[in-house]
């Protein structure tokens, strides 16, 4: 077996109930002796208020799931495994991390003696000085199959274009969205009558389980990436109310 070299990793995530708590799980329970900490980002200061948040999926959901995703949200908030609570079932120190680009962060980052940051969801860019502090730079774990499906919400648009299959691509971060050569990606099957949240949460826990490989490959000395081809990837947003109802028109549901 090559030696290994232990490493110490952080991860940068955000405080959503119903899919990030699949990813930690599988992920910390392989390897909770190697993250340092999680860190909870909220989103960037001035981008929306909570009540332009509830507008913007208002617009997209029907009223019933509408309905249906607001208890699920506040159950899951409530009693439900948080990305906190799951980091301290592991041991594993929660931290706040308003800014992440803010001098003081990156000095705690330093100060924990972090080798690799994982973002995981993270709300917020990472800008040049971030992604150059650890020594093995930053990785994202994306559930699309990049480079195609760049960009938010991947696990809707692959439903809402019929593909057959997806993917969870683990990759290096740069200065672009989801751009960076790609270390590990799985291929995820779709099966007929699929919803976009039973989609996520499977798309998440094959994330967690690739963020395990992943650390092994750093400490074996073992990463090798492949190309991200920037002139193959396709991006996507938010969807529009026109694109929300016409996905629900061809079958596709959220729950």
């Amino acid at each position: 077996m090559p030696e290994r070299e232990e490493i110490t990793a952080v991860v940068i995530t955000q405080n959503e109930p119903f899919a990030i708590p699949v990813l930690l799980e599988e992920l910390l329970a392989r390897k909770a002796d190697r993250i340092a900490a999680i860190f909870i980002a909220p989103p960037t200061v001035g981008r929306e208020t909570f009540g332009q948040l509830i507008a913007r999926w208002r617009s997209v959901f029907d009223p019933l799931t509408f309905v249906r995703y607001g208890l699920r949200y506040l159950g899951a908030r409530v009693l439900g495994p948080t990305p906190a609570r799951v980091a301290r079932n592991h041991g594993v120190p929660v931290e706040q991390a308003p800014d992440v680009n803010a001098p003081e962060f990156l000095e705690r980052l330093r100060s924990l003696g972090t080798d690799l940051v994982i973002s995981a969801a993270c709300p917020q860019i990472f800008r040049e000085e971030l992604l150059n502090l650890p020594p093995m730079g930053c990785i994202n774990v994306h559930s699309g199959p990049l480079p195609r499906y760049r960009g938010r919400l991947p696990t809707f648009w692959v439903l809402y274009e019929h593909e057959n299959t997806t993917a969870v691509t683990v990759h290096v971060m740069n200065e672009n969205l989801d751009d960076g050569p790609i270390i590990l990606q799985e291929e995820v099957p779709i099966p007929e009558g699929e919803t976009q949240a039973n989609l996520m949460r499977r798309c998440k826990a094959i994330g967690g389980r690739l963020l395990a490989q992943t650390l092994d490959l750093f400490e074996r000395g073992q990463v090798q990436t492949r190309p991200n081809p920037r002139d193959e990837a396709t991006y996507h947003s938010f969807p529009t109310a026109e694109e929300a109802r016409r996905f629900r028109a061809e079958g596709g549901r959220w729950l």
